[in-house]
């Protein structure tokens, strides 16, 4: 699971033209200074970083995220809390609101690791941990969900309930179940239009989260953490943040058009491209037509920003205008197109709009240095256990995987082409 298959081990060191498309490329140098950046943020404002890995879901960009540690990540699936245990990862915080009929696989995370953590917002998701303690020496290492305006998953921290769960999960059954710390999640920040409209947001999340876990404090309920989070926010941090503990942002990593026009990044440190290539010219509708369709982008952004989908690189004078699920229409921003410039078989380099959505439409990402494909990443997929069987429907020897995973590509000849004339491009400290 970790890209290195046969079938894809013969694009090292290819150029990255060369490469089959559509397909996700991510630039190393790129990466390594979004981590860098986020990391330095925290240190200074006294934060521990614990980074969200949904974005990418690989190991190797976790370990870039976490420097090394392979400790403190945030996972959103059951699956990715599995990969990146097995990967030699431990305190995970699966982020996600507790799923009633998954707690035996939640349970042998949580006997298996140093410090699995899970979310809870509910008095019925705490009657079901109760209901499945864990071994002698094992306790449920549980957060409160908080909703401090984001409108999804939590409870509000101005509900009399928040403060009886918080209670409840502390005081209950102490030798089961541990409060951990409080968590909110600042996804309303995605609604903004400028730097200071995210940081009314973070700050506002911030003082929410320190007014409950004051209260929890005054009413003798420990909660050692308070963490908050969203790539928006952790970007461009408030002072006010370095009263919490931890953050949790995530698309950092690789960033994207959406967090350009939130102002979390500058053009320049999207790592992020997909890269596609011209596949039909069309002058009577003025229309270029592209191998890069809705299964290989998304259509998040579509009705979202001035570009929709995705930004094509090194062209103002291109929109990408229409998307089915393996076509992409290209189309000029003003005037006639000069077929001349795009020959069938260049390429276009795309900057996706939301890069978690494409990132989870491509089977493996080419990680690119000096214009060579130097790395290749695979990231985990799906949601459920699945037991591997054979073609022919019986289970495979020993439970192994099927041998060639789906997107397997091999390299030839054909599919070197053209470019186009422009360029394509454990628990931290306690809470102060």
């Amino acid at each position: 699971m970790d890209g290195r298959t046969e079938s894809t081990s013969t694009w090292l060191g290819a150029p990255l033209q060369e490469v089959p498309t559509p397909a996700l490329t991510l630039d190393q140098a790129t990466m390594r200074r979004n981590a860098e950046r986020m990391r330095e943020r925290c240190q200074a404002l006294g934060l521990r970083l614990r980074p969200h890995v949904k974005t990418h879901k690989t190991l190797e960009g976790a370990e870039l995220a976490t420097g090394g540690t392979r400790r403190g990540i945030v996972v959103s699936t059951l699956a990715e809390a599995r990969f990146f245990a097995a990967g030699g990862f431990d305190d995970i915080l699966y982020a996600y609101p507790l799923p009633g009929g998954r707690l035996e696989e939640c349970a042998a995370l949580a006997q298996r690791l140093e410090a699995f953590q899970l979310l809870l917002d509910s008095p019925q998701a705490l009657a079901l941990l109760r209901q499945c303690p864990l071994p002698p020496g094992k306790r449920w290492l549980v957060w409160l969900k908080l909703d401090c305006g984001n409108g999804r998953a939590g409870v509000r921290p101005t509900d009399p309930g928040a403060m009886a769960l918080a209670r409840a999960i502390a005081e209950e059954a102490p030798e089961e179940v541990m409060l951990v710390g409080v968590y909110a999640h600042c996804g309303d920040t995605y609604g903004c239009r400028s730097v200071q409209a995210v940081q009314a947001i973070a700050r506002a999340t911030t003082s929410a989260v320190l007014d409950f876990v004051t209260a929890l404090r005054q009413a003798g309920v420990p909660c050692p953490q308070a963490s908050i989070g969203s790539t928006p926010s952790c970007s461009h941090p408030v002072p006010e943040m370095a009263q919490l503990t931890e953050v949790h942002p995530g698309n950092y990593l690789l960033y994207d058009l959406q967090q350009t026009l939130l102002g979390s990044c500058l053009p320049e440190e999207v790592a992020i491209r997909v890269l596609t290539r011209v596949i039909g010219h069309y002058p009577h509708r003025n229309q270029l037509l592209v191998d890069c369709g809705w299964a290989a982008l998304s259509l998040h952004g579509r009705d979202q920003s001035p570009a929709g989908c995705a930004a094509i690189e090194g062209h103002p004078e291109l929109r990408l205008v229409g998307l089915t699920q393996e076509h992409g229409q290209v189309g000029a921003v003003d005037g006639p197109l000069d077929f001349g410039r795009y020959p069938l078989g260049s390429i276009l380099a795309l900057i996706p709009f939301h890069a978690c959505a494409t990132a989870a439409m491509h089977p493996v990402y080419y990680v690119h240095a000096e214009g060579k494909v130097v790395e290749l990443w695979r990231p985990i997929r799906g949601w459920f256990r699945v037991a591997a069987r054979s073609a022919g429907g019986g289970r495979l020897p020993g439970g192994a995987a099927p041998p060639a995973p789906p997107g397997s590509v091999s390299r030839s000849p054909a599919a070197t082409l053209t470019p186009a004339a422009s360029p394509a491009h454990t628990t931290g400290p306690s809470l102060r």
